[in-house]
């Protein structure tokens, strides 16, 4: 396979076309837009690949994992902007690891994808400074991508912010938090699962403030309890003793003794309660093992998120639920960046390609009398061709004093000292090509089509005889899509003679078309590749014509032959014009010998 075939194949709107197809999606590519709406997507036309050629394709695999797996009513049910964000995050998760299992190459460019948006600094670390709910986000997005995806971009971050959150959530939520993500994690089957799971996430935080909040009253009774045991006991043994129970103070008041200061740790401790925990988590039971750090660091940063309501009035949980300012989806922030770019590549212009609108094949109509002259045509056309080319090809020999073959009628002029007795002969030069004609059925092309369909016809059957050629043939607009076959690659023409009576109506869908073609050409072993575009030179969209020509400019040798109008120079380099059944054998038999080679 040569290198130029190569780098057609691997070209964008070749291999967004394959991957719909195999996807099972609908894919358009667009000049100005990056976006789904649930049953296609948009993909920007990037003109500069060689950066962003597989964060591109990523992002396909992404949005296609979307359309096939996801139900984009299950948004709509969320009750709060934390809840909607962790449902997507999760959502976003579930699709890309189905679609990493149906098919495992997009794991590589989905990996590209996710490594390009962190080195992007789309999707940053939770930090000291963002608000709880943007801080609970990043950690979760990051160590799920880390843990699940094996997006290695994403495991400093996810530990970088867990240091964070463990500073500001209580411990008993990174416990439940657990046994949610391993219990069901593995079990989401549909995008409401994934909600349910982001539901339970933020309950299992409303759940830890409860337990930790209890957890402090019982903590600050069995001190209050201690501490008026204390009292008694101080009480009891002081009337003959040091007269310390004679300074012990009274409910409500504030001794100058050493009871001033047992007064004072009773009203920390009623401060704590109003506030925040304060040093209490320390008088944990040890049983908890590490928690009692952990805790301290979350009351270190947060104060307040141990009790049911912080400075603001509303407990942690509430203020999650209530937050606005969340961060910007990442894989969004990439859409926009790549919709800009493919504005900024094209101009501006509204290209739009559909890669995904083969139709069924052309009907066989039976009739071919409206073909007759074209039929009549190829005949003399092929006639021609077939001449040219056994001139062309006729094997040359001639005499050499070296060589492997002798001539024996030249054996008696050896005496004489001439040693030219070795026959030499040139290699056999023969056309290795493939073909495909686009034939216009536009309802434009209505008075004119009948000519249209006789130089397909001609073409066809002509180069079908060449030695080493082959050739397909297409219509546009196509039958139930924008472009139908009229004859597969291999098929004998004369067969199906009947489907190139083809009737004119609808738009002039020339872009697809061509990607079809150029799709079609790649797929041809043929090492060199010829498309003929027979059309009255009006296309839907102008620029997705343009842009397809310098697609497959030095890779597909592109010929047009418009039928009563000069407006195919506008689009082709190599045109012709005929606008009646009298030009049309001079016109085909000049462009057959072009991509042929026969002078």
């Amino acid at each position: 396979m040569n290198k130029l075939q190569t780098a057609l194949e691997r070209a964008l709107p070749i291999v967004a076309a394959a991957y719909g197809e195999q996807f099972g999606v609908n894919v358009v590519l667009s000049g100005t837009d990056a976006y789904t709406d649930g049953e296609t997507i948009y993909l920007p036309l990037l003109n500069a690949m060689s950066d962003l050629r597989e964060v591109l394709f990523g992002y396909l695999a992404h949005e296609a994992a979307h359309v096939r797996s996801s139900d984009f009513n299950t948004l709509k049910k969320c009750k709060s902007p934390m809840e909607k964000s962790c449902t997507n995050l999760i959502e976003d998760i579930r699709i890309e690891r189905l679609i990493q299992e149906v098919f495992p190459g997009t794991q590589f460019t989905l990996n590209a994808m996710w490594s390009y948006i962190v080195e992007q600094g789309m999707s940053p670390p939770a930090t000291p400074e963002d608000n709880e709910a943007t801080q609970l986000f990043q950690y979760l997005l990051h160590r799920l991508r880390s843990e699940v995806l094996h997006r290695d971009a994403s495991t400093p971050l996810a530990e970088s912010s867990q240091r964070v959150v463990e500073q500001t959530f209580p411990v008993g939520f990174f416990v439940r938090l657990d046994g949610l993500l391993g219990k069901h994690l593995d079990n989401l089957t549909c995008s409401d699962d994934c909600l349910k799971l982001a539901r339970a996430i933020l309950k299992a935080l409303k759940d830890a403030e409860e337990e930790e909040r209890q957890q402090q009253q019982n903590q600050e009774q069995q001190q209050s309890s201690d501490s008026s045991q204390g009292d008694q006991s101080q009480q009891a043994g002081g009337s003959g003793g040091s007269g310390d129970g004679e300074s012990q103070p009274q409910p409500g008041k504030v001794d100058s003794s050493n009871g001033g200061d047992a007064n004072q740790g009773t009203g920390d401790s009623q401060q704590s309660s109003a506030d925040s925990d304060g040093n209490g988590n320390q008088a944990q039971d040890t049983g908890s093992g590490n928690q009692s750090s952990s805790a301290q660091g979350a009351s270190d940063s947060s104060g307040d998120q141990g009790q049911p309501q912080g400075g603001n009035g509303a407990s942690l949980h509430e203020r999650l639920i209530n937050e606005t300012n969340l961060p910007e989806d990442a894989v969004g922030q990439l859409r926009d960046q790549l919709a800009d770019q493919a504005r900024e590549d094209n101009d501006g212009e509204r290209v739009a390609i559909d890669t995904s609108s083969v139709g069924s094949d052309a009907r066989n109509h039976g009739d071919t009398s409206s073909l007759k002259n074209g039929i009549l045509a190829s005949s003399t056309i092929r006639s021609r061709l077939l001449g040219l080319l056994q001139a062309q090809t006729r094997q040359k020999q001639w005499l050499h004093t070296r060589g492997k073959r002798v001539d024996g009628k030249r054996l008696a002029r050896l005496p004489t000292g001439d040693s030219r007795v070795f026959i030499q002969r040139e290699e056999m030069q023969r056309p290795d090509t493939a073909v495909h004609v686009l034939l216009d059925c536009s309802g434009s092309m209505n008075r004119i089509q009948e000519v249209a369909n006789q130089a397909t016809v001609s073409l066809a059957l002509a180069v079908s005889t060449i030695p080493k050629c082959d050739i397909a043939a297409s219509m546009f607009p196509g039958i139930g899509g924008e472009v139908s076959p009229i004859l597969h690659r291999g098929q004998p023409v004369r067969a199906g003679l009947g489907r190139f009576a083809v009737c004119s109506s609808g738009g002039t869908p020339l872009a697809e078309a061509m990607l079809y073609a150029a799709r079609e050409l790649v797929a041809s072993k043929r090492q060199r590749k010829v498309l003929i575009i027979i059309t009255d030179g009006a296309p839907n969209n102008g620029g997705a014509v343009r842009y397809l020509n310098d697609l497959v400019a030095g890779h597909v040798d592109t010929y047009a032959i418009g039928i009563g109008s000069t407006a195919v120079s506008q689009y082709f380099e190599k045109w012709s014009v005929i606008n009646d059944v009298k030009e049309l054998q001079k016109a085909l038999f000049t462009i057959a010998g072009q991509f042929l080679d026969l002078h």
